[in-house]
Protein backbone atom coordinates (compact mmCIF):
# COMPACT_ATOMS: atom_id res chain seq x y z
CA UNK A 1 0.00 0.00 0.00
CA UNK A 2 1.32 3.44 -0.73
CA UNK A 3 -0.40 6.81 -0.32
CA UNK A 4 -0.24 9.68 -2.45
CA UNK A 5 2.10 12.54 -2.48
CA UNK A 6 0.97 16.00 -1.54
CA UNK A 7 1.00 18.63 -4.04
CA UNK A 8 3.35 20.97 -3.63
CA UNK A 9 3.09 23.47 -0.53
CA UNK A 10 4.09 26.91 -0.13
CA UNK A 11 6.58 27.88 1.95
CA UNK A 12 4.03 28.08 5.36
CA UNK A 13 2.43 25.01 4.41
CA UNK A 14 5.73 22.92 5.23
CA UNK A 15 6.29 24.44 8.74
CA UNK A 16 3.42 22.04 10.30
CA UNK A 17 5.48 18.75 8.43
CA UNK A 18 8.96 20.24 9.21
CA UNK A 19 7.39 21.04 13.39
CA UNK A 20 6.56 17.31 13.36
CA UNK A 21 9.69 15.88 12.14
CA UNK A 22 11.83 17.82 14.57
CA UNK A 23 9.64 17.31 17.18
CA UNK A 24 9.75 13.77 17.31
CA UNK A 25 13.33 14.09 16.57
CA UNK A 26 14.15 15.59 19.59
CA UNK A 27 12.23 13.75 21.61
CA UNK A 28 13.70 10.63 20.41
CA UNK A 29 17.82 11.76 20.33
CA UNK A 30 16.96 13.32 23.80
CA UNK A 31 16.08 9.53 24.88
CA UNK A 32 19.21 7.71 23.00
CA UNK A 33 21.68 10.66 24.33
CA UNK A 34 21.08 10.79 28.24
CA UNK A 35 22.09 6.80 28.18
CA UNK A 36 25.17 7.83 27.07
CA UNK A 37 25.49 10.92 29.38
CA UNK A 38 24.44 9.72 32.38
CA UNK A 39 26.18 6.02 31.98
CA UNK A 40 28.51 8.05 34.50
CA UNK A 41 26.42 8.01 36.97
CA UNK A 42 23.77 4.80 36.72
CA UNK A 43 26.61 1.98 35.49
CA UNK A 44 27.80 0.91 39.16
CA UNK A 45 24.39 0.33 40.41
CA UNK A 46 24.02 -2.27 37.53
CA UNK A 47 27.17 -3.74 37.25
CA UNK A 48 28.46 -4.03 40.39
CA UNK A 49 32.32 -3.81 40.42
CA UNK A 50 35.38 -2.71 42.37
CA UNK A 51 36.70 -1.11 39.30
CA UNK A 52 34.44 1.69 37.75
CA UNK A 53 36.33 1.45 34.65
CA UNK A 54 35.02 -2.17 34.22
CA UNK A 55 31.89 -1.04 35.08
CA UNK A 56 31.57 1.64 32.56
CA UNK A 57 32.80 -0.73 30.40
CA UNK A 58 29.78 -3.18 30.78
CA UNK A 59 27.28 -0.03 30.57
CA UNK A 60 28.67 0.68 27.25
CA UNK A 61 28.74 -2.81 25.84
CA UNK A 62 25.34 -2.58 26.70
CA UNK A 63 24.73 0.91 24.50
CA UNK A 64 26.49 -1.30 21.60
CA UNK A 65 24.11 -3.39 21.88
CA UNK A 66 21.34 -1.32 21.26
CA UNK A 67 23.48 -0.30 17.59
CA UNK A 68 23.62 -3.62 16.83
CA UNK A 69 19.61 -3.79 16.49
CA UNK A 70 19.47 -0.83 14.63
CA UNK A 71 20.54 -2.54 11.10
CA UNK A 72 17.26 -4.64 11.58
CA UNK A 73 15.30 -1.72 12.58
CA UNK A 74 16.38 0.22 9.34
CA UNK A 75 15.54 -3.27 7.11
CA UNK A 76 12.04 -3.24 8.60
CA UNK A 77 10.90 -0.13 9.53
CA UNK A 78 12.45 0.85 6.37
CA UNK A 79 10.74 -1.33 4.07
CA UNK A 80 7.39 -0.78 6.28
CA UNK A 81 7.74 3.41 5.43
CA UNK A 82 8.45 2.64 1.67
CA UNK A 83 5.08 0.94 1.24
CA UNK A 84 2.89 1.98 4.31
CA UNK A 85 4.10 5.68 4.29
CA UNK A 86 6.74 7.55 6.09
CA UNK A 87 3.85 8.81 8.85
CA UNK A 88 3.01 5.04 9.49
CA UNK A 89 6.74 4.66 10.06
CA UNK A 90 7.43 7.64 11.92
CA UNK A 91 4.66 7.33 14.54
CA UNK A 92 5.35 3.93 15.24
CA UNK A 93 9.13 4.80 15.93
CA UNK A 94 8.17 7.44 18.90
CA UNK A 95 6.86 5.13 20.90
CA UNK A 96 9.23 2.19 20.16
CA UNK A 97 11.40 4.85 21.57
CA UNK A 98 9.75 6.64 23.94
CA UNK A 99 8.48 3.41 26.28
CA UNK A 100 12.28 1.59 26.85
CA UNK A 101 13.21 5.29 28.29
CA UNK A 102 10.30 5.36 30.90
CA UNK A 103 11.43 1.91 31.76
CA UNK A 104 15.24 2.58 32.32
CA UNK A 105 13.88 5.59 34.08
CA UNK A 106 11.97 3.28 36.87
CA UNK A 107 14.23 -0.21 36.85
CA UNK A 108 14.88 -1.38 40.41
CA UNK A 109 19.09 -1.88 40.45
CA UNK A 110 20.85 -5.11 40.92
CA UNK A 111 21.18 -4.64 44.47
CA UNK A 112 17.15 -4.83 44.18
CA UNK A 113 16.56 -7.75 41.25
CA UNK A 114 20.38 -9.25 40.48
CA UNK A 115 20.77 -10.43 36.54
CA UNK A 116 17.09 -8.90 35.90
CA UNK A 117 18.53 -5.05 36.51
CA UNK A 118 21.24 -5.46 33.82
CA UNK A 119 18.40 -7.31 31.41
CA UNK A 120 16.39 -4.37 31.36
CA UNK A 121 19.11 -2.30 30.17
CA UNK A 122 19.93 -4.87 27.29
CA UNK A 123 15.85 -5.23 26.17
CA UNK A 124 15.27 -1.51 26.54
CA UNK A 125 18.22 -0.46 24.66
CA UNK A 126 17.60 -3.41 22.07
CA UNK A 127 13.87 -1.76 21.53
CA UNK A 128 15.79 1.69 21.29
CA UNK A 129 17.99 0.66 18.64
CA UNK A 130 15.25 -0.82 16.69
CA UNK A 131 13.60 2.16 16.93
CA UNK A 132 16.57 4.40 16.10
CA UNK A 133 17.49 2.64 12.92
CA UNK A 134 14.02 2.89 11.25
CA UNK A 135 13.61 6.31 12.17
CA UNK A 136 16.79 7.53 10.33
CA UNK A 137 15.84 6.13 6.91
CA UNK A 138 12.29 7.14 7.19
CA UNK A 139 12.88 10.53 8.72
CA UNK A 140 15.71 11.59 6.10
CA UNK A 141 13.29 10.63 3.40
CA UNK A 142 10.51 13.02 4.87
CA UNK A 143 12.62 15.87 5.07
CA UNK A 144 13.71 15.28 1.44
CA UNK A 145 10.28 14.76 -0.07
CA UNK A 146 8.73 17.87 1.38
CA UNK A 147 12.07 19.93 0.42
CA UNK A 148 11.75 22.36 -2.69
CA UNK A 149 14.32 21.26 -5.42
CA UNK A 150 17.03 23.80 -4.41
CA UNK A 151 16.65 23.68 -0.87
CA UNK A 152 17.10 20.32 0.16
CA UNK A 153 20.92 20.73 1.29
CA UNK A 154 18.65 22.97 4.25
CA UNK A 155 15.45 20.64 4.56
CA UNK A 156 17.56 17.94 5.26
CA UNK A 157 20.42 19.09 7.60
CA UNK A 158 17.22 19.68 9.65
CA UNK A 159 17.62 16.00 10.17
CA UNK A 160 20.80 16.29 12.56
CA UNK A 161 19.80 19.85 13.61
CA UNK A 162 17.00 18.55 15.96
CA UNK A 163 19.37 15.05 16.50
CA UNK A 164 21.69 17.93 17.94
CA UNK A 165 18.84 19.69 19.95
CA UNK A 166 17.79 16.37 21.58
CA UNK A 167 21.66 16.17 22.66
CA UNK A 168 21.60 19.58 23.80
CA UNK A 169 19.00 19.60 25.89
CA UNK A 170 20.20 15.95 27.28
CA UNK A 171 23.81 17.45 27.98
CA UNK A 172 22.15 20.89 28.88
CA UNK A 173 19.71 18.53 31.55
CA UNK A 174 23.23 16.86 32.59
CA UNK A 175 25.02 20.49 33.42
CA UNK A 176 21.80 21.13 35.39
CA UNK A 177 21.97 18.33 37.47
CA UNK A 178 25.54 17.94 37.98
CA UNK A 179 25.11 22.14 39.41
CA UNK A 180 21.90 21.31 41.52
CA UNK A 181 22.75 17.38 43.00
CA UNK A 182 25.33 16.20 44.89
CA UNK A 183 27.58 13.64 43.23
CA UNK A 184 26.29 11.10 45.52
CA UNK A 185 22.72 12.18 44.75
CA UNK A 186 23.04 11.86 41.14
CA UNK A 187 24.63 8.50 41.28
CA UNK A 188 22.03 7.17 43.71
CA UNK A 189 18.59 8.47 42.14
CA UNK A 190 19.17 11.92 39.77
CA UNK A 191 20.58 10.05 37.01
CA UNK A 192 16.79 8.59 36.51
CA UNK A 193 15.33 12.22 36.20
CA UNK A 194 16.18 12.69 32.91
CA UNK A 195 14.92 8.94 31.65
CA UNK A 196 11.64 10.25 33.13
CA UNK A 197 11.53 13.43 31.18
CA UNK A 198 12.61 11.40 28.28
CA UNK A 199 9.59 8.92 28.54
CA UNK A 200 6.96 11.62 28.84
CA UNK A 201 8.30 14.01 26.23
CA UNK A 202 7.29 11.49 24.13
CA UNK A 203 3.69 11.66 24.33
CA UNK A 204 4.48 15.19 22.72
CA UNK A 205 6.41 14.05 20.21
CA UNK A 206 3.39 11.07 19.15
CA UNK A 207 0.58 13.92 19.41
CA UNK A 208 2.66 16.36 16.52
CA UNK A 209 3.70 13.20 14.62
CA UNK A 210 0.09 12.50 14.28
CA UNK A 211 -1.00 15.27 12.28
CA UNK A 212 2.11 15.08 9.77
CA UNK A 213 1.21 15.37 6.09
CA UNK A 214 2.32 11.95 4.30
CA UNK A 215 4.91 12.78 1.32
CA UNK A 216 5.32 8.64 -0.25
CA UNK A 217 4.41 8.95 -3.79
CA UNK A 218 1.91 6.74 -5.32
CA UNK A 219 2.64 4.03 -7.90
CA UNK A 220 0.16 1.64 -9.67
CA UNK A 221 0.03 -1.95 -9.55
CA UNK A 222 1.59 -2.01 -12.75
CA UNK A 223 4.32 -0.29 -11.81
CA UNK A 224 5.14 -1.50 -8.13
CA UNK A 225 5.19 -4.95 -9.60
CA UNK A 226 7.80 -3.87 -12.11
CA UNK A 227 10.01 -2.98 -9.59
CA UNK A 228 12.14 -4.87 -7.15
CA UNK A 229 12.31 -4.45 -3.22
CA UNK A 230 13.35 -5.17 -0.05
CA UNK A 231 16.93 -6.39 0.14
CA UNK A 232 17.33 -8.09 -2.51
CA UNK A 233 16.61 -5.35 -4.70
CA UNK A 234 19.15 -2.90 -2.57
CA UNK A 235 21.92 -5.32 -3.03
CA UNK A 236 20.92 -6.32 -6.71
CA UNK A 237 20.01 -3.06 -8.30
CA UNK A 238 22.24 -0.48 -6.14
CA UNK A 239 25.40 -2.01 -5.02
CA UNK A 240 27.29 1.57 -5.60
CA UNK A 241 24.74 3.55 -3.86
CA UNK A 242 24.62 1.34 -0.71
CA UNK A 243 28.74 1.03 -0.78
CA UNK A 244 29.16 4.46 -0.83
CA UNK A 245 26.48 5.11 2.04
CA UNK A 246 28.43 2.49 4.30
CA UNK A 247 31.87 4.34 3.58
CA UNK A 248 30.51 8.10 4.30
CA UNK A 249 28.90 6.24 7.75
CA UNK A 250 31.55 4.84 8.91
CA UNK A 251 33.96 7.30 9.40
CA UNK A 252 30.95 9.97 10.15
CA UNK A 253 29.52 7.64 12.63
CA UNK A 254 32.21 7.40 14.81
CA UNK A 255 33.10 11.15 14.31
CA UNK A 256 29.54 12.11 15.75
CA UNK A 257 29.21 9.46 18.48
CA UNK A 258 32.96 10.27 19.77
CA UNK A 259 32.90 14.06 19.49
CA UNK A 260 29.09 14.55 19.78
CA UNK A 261 27.54 12.14 22.47
CA UNK A 262 30.10 10.58 23.89
CA UNK A 263 32.83 13.72 24.85
CA UNK A 264 31.27 14.61 28.34
CA UNK A 265 32.34 10.90 29.57
CA UNK A 266 35.33 11.51 27.81
CA UNK A 267 36.33 14.41 29.39
CA UNK A 268 34.86 13.79 32.75
CA UNK A 269 36.64 10.23 33.23
CA UNK A 270 39.70 10.29 31.08
CA UNK A 271 40.46 14.22 31.12
CA UNK A 272 39.55 14.55 34.26
CA UNK A 273 37.46 17.56 33.94
CA UNK A 274 34.90 18.10 36.08
CA UNK A 275 31.87 17.84 35.66
CA UNK A 276 30.11 21.05 35.84
CA UNK A 277 32.81 22.08 33.45
CA UNK A 278 32.65 20.07 31.07
CA UNK A 279 29.22 20.42 30.84
CA UNK A 280 28.95 23.39 30.31
CA UNK A 281 31.54 23.49 27.61
CA UNK A 282 30.02 21.12 25.45
CA UNK A 283 26.61 22.09 25.98
CA UNK A 284 28.28 25.45 24.80
CA UNK A 285 30.08 23.81 21.63
CA UNK A 286 26.68 21.79 20.74
CA UNK A 287 24.43 25.38 20.61
CA UNK A 288 27.53 25.85 18.23
CA UNK A 289 27.28 23.44 16.07
CA UNK A 290 23.51 23.29 15.61
CA UNK A 291 23.79 26.41 14.29
CA UNK A 292 26.50 25.78 11.98
CA UNK A 293 24.56 22.19 10.60
CA UNK A 294 21.76 24.66 8.85
CA UNK A 295 23.98 27.61 7.91
CA UNK A 296 26.22 24.70 6.04
CA UNK A 297 22.93 22.58 4.78
CA UNK A 298 22.15 26.17 2.86
CA UNK A 299 25.38 26.73 1.54
CA UNK A 300 25.47 23.35 0.22
CA UNK A 301 22.84 23.95 -2.28
CA UNK A 302 24.48 26.70 -4.09
CA UNK A 303 27.65 25.19 -3.96
CA UNK A 304 27.92 21.61 -4.15
CA UNK A 305 27.25 18.70 -1.57
CA UNK A 306 30.90 17.44 -2.35
CA UNK A 307 32.75 20.82 -1.21
CA UNK A 308 31.74 20.54 2.62
CA UNK A 309 32.04 16.53 2.75
CA UNK A 310 36.06 16.40 1.37
CA UNK A 311 36.39 19.53 4.19
CA UNK A 312 35.33 17.53 6.83
CA UNK A 313 37.27 14.02 4.97
CA UNK A 314 40.53 15.37 4.32
CA UNK A 315 40.87 18.34 7.25
CA UNK A 316 39.86 15.85 10.07
CA UNK A 317 42.62 13.03 8.60
CA UNK A 318 44.70 15.77 9.52
CA UNK A 319 43.53 17.98 12.49
CA UNK A 320 42.14 15.14 14.66
CA UNK A 321 44.98 13.63 16.53
CA UNK A 322 46.79 17.18 17.41
CA UNK A 323 43.15 18.04 18.30
CA UNK A 324 42.77 15.57 20.83
CA UNK A 325 45.96 16.13 22.17
CA UNK A 326 45.00 19.64 23.22
CA UNK A 327 42.20 18.11 25.35
CA UNK A 328 42.87 18.73 28.74
CA UNK A 329 41.52 20.22 32.39
CA UNK A 330 41.92 23.55 31.11
CA UNK A 331 38.00 24.52 30.36
CA UNK A 332 38.59 27.30 27.56
CA UNK A 333 41.43 24.93 25.85
CA UNK A 334 38.71 22.25 25.71
CA UNK A 335 35.84 24.72 24.93
CA UNK A 336 38.30 25.79 21.91
CA UNK A 337 39.14 21.98 20.88
CA UNK A 338 35.55 20.76 21.09
CA UNK A 339 34.07 23.92 18.88
CA UNK A 340 37.08 23.02 16.28
CA UNK A 341 35.84 19.05 16.41
CA UNK A 342 32.36 20.00 16.30
CA UNK A 343 32.85 22.80 12.81
CA UNK A 344 34.45 19.91 11.33
CA UNK A 345 31.96 17.48 11.94
CA UNK A 346 28.76 19.83 11.01
CA UNK A 347 30.46 20.03 7.18
CA UNK A 348 29.73 16.66 7.05
CA UNK A 349 26.65 16.27 8.68
CA UNK A 350 25.13 19.40 6.87
CA UNK A 351 25.00 17.42 3.81
CA UNK A 352 24.41 13.83 4.71
CA UNK A 353 21.33 13.61 4.91
CA UNK A 354 21.08 15.46 1.34
CA UNK A 355 24.12 12.95 -0.19
CA UNK A 356 22.46 9.90 1.02
CA UNK A 357 19.24 10.32 0.04
CA UNK A 358 19.58 11.48 -3.08
CA UNK A 359 20.87 8.12 -4.39
CA UNK A 360 17.53 6.13 -4.16
CA UNK A 361 14.35 6.53 -5.87
CA UNK A 362 10.95 7.13 -3.30
CA UNK A 363 9.91 3.53 -3.12
CA UNK A 364 13.31 2.80 -2.15
CA UNK A 365 14.38 5.53 -0.25
CA UNK A 366 13.47 5.15 3.40
CA UNK A 367 15.18 1.07 3.20
CA UNK A 368 18.31 1.97 0.78
CA UNK A 369 19.20 4.44 3.13
CA UNK A 370 18.32 3.33 6.63
CA UNK A 371 19.78 -0.51 5.98
CA UNK A 372 23.47 0.44 5.31
CA UNK A 373 23.34 3.29 7.14
CA UNK A 374 22.31 1.74 10.35
CA UNK A 375 25.10 -1.16 9.65
CA UNK A 376 27.85 0.97 9.66
CA UNK A 377 26.66 2.71 12.25
CA UNK A 378 26.46 -0.06 14.46
CA UNK A 379 29.58 -1.61 13.33
CA UNK A 380 31.43 1.47 13.83
CA UNK A 381 29.19 4.51 16.03
CA UNK A 382 28.38 1.74 18.12
CA UNK A 383 31.59 0.64 19.17
CA UNK A 384 33.41 3.73 19.35
CA UNK A 385 32.39 4.93 23.59
CA UNK A 386 33.50 1.17 23.90
CA UNK A 387 36.83 1.49 22.07
CA UNK A 388 37.40 4.80 23.67
CA UNK A 389 36.88 4.08 27.17
CA UNK A 390 39.13 0.40 26.78
CA UNK A 391 42.28 2.19 24.96
CA UNK A 392 41.86 4.95 27.82
CA UNK A 393 41.97 2.39 30.61
CA UNK A 394 45.16 1.11 28.40
CA UNK A 395 46.96 4.64 28.00
CA UNK A 396 46.17 4.36 24.11
CA UNK A 397 43.77 7.08 23.80
CA UNK A 398 45.90 8.44 20.95
CA UNK A 399 45.79 5.36 19.04
CA UNK A 400 41.94 5.58 18.98
CA UNK A 401 41.70 9.32 17.53
CA UNK A 402 44.22 7.73 14.90
CA UNK A 403 41.85 5.11 14.44
CA UNK A 404 39.16 7.52 13.59
CA UNK A 405 41.52 9.92 11.47
CA UNK A 406 41.72 6.43 8.94
CA UNK A 407 38.10 6.48 9.37
CA UNK A 408 37.27 10.01 8.01
CA UNK A 409 39.47 9.88 5.56
CA UNK A 410 37.58 6.97 3.72
CA UNK A 411 34.26 9.48 4.23
CA UNK A 412 35.82 10.69 0.83
CA UNK A 413 35.36 7.78 -1.31
CA UNK A 414 32.05 7.88 -0.46
CA UNK A 415 31.18 10.95 -1.76
CA UNK A 416 29.85 10.18 -5.50
CA UNK A 417 27.58 11.88 -7.45
CA UNK A 418 24.31 9.92 -7.43
CA UNK A 419 23.27 7.49 -9.80
CA UNK A 420 21.08 10.62 -11.56
CA UNK A 421 23.80 12.71 -11.86
CA UNK A 422 26.38 10.16 -13.72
Amino acid sequence: MTVSSPTAAPPRGRLRPLAAAAVGNVVEWFDLTIYATFAVYFSPLFFPTEDPTAALLSTFAVFAVGFFVRPLGGWLLGAYADRQGRKRALTLTIILMAVPTLAIGISPTYESIGLLAPAILVLARMVQGFAAGGESGGAMAYLYEIAPPNRRGLYTSLWYTTVVAGIVMATLLGFILSKALPADDLSSWGWRIPFLIGGAAGLVGLWVRSAMTETLETESAAEAGAHRTGLVALFADYPRETLRIFLLMAGSATAFYTFVSYMPTHLIKNIKLGADATFGVHTLALVVFMVLLPLFGHLSDRYGRRTFGLIFALGGAIAIVPLSLALSTVWWQTLLTDLAFLALTACMFSVLAAVMTEQFPSRMRAMGVGAPYNLATAIFGGTAPFLLTWLSGNDQTTLYFVYLAVLVFLVAFGLSKPRAEE
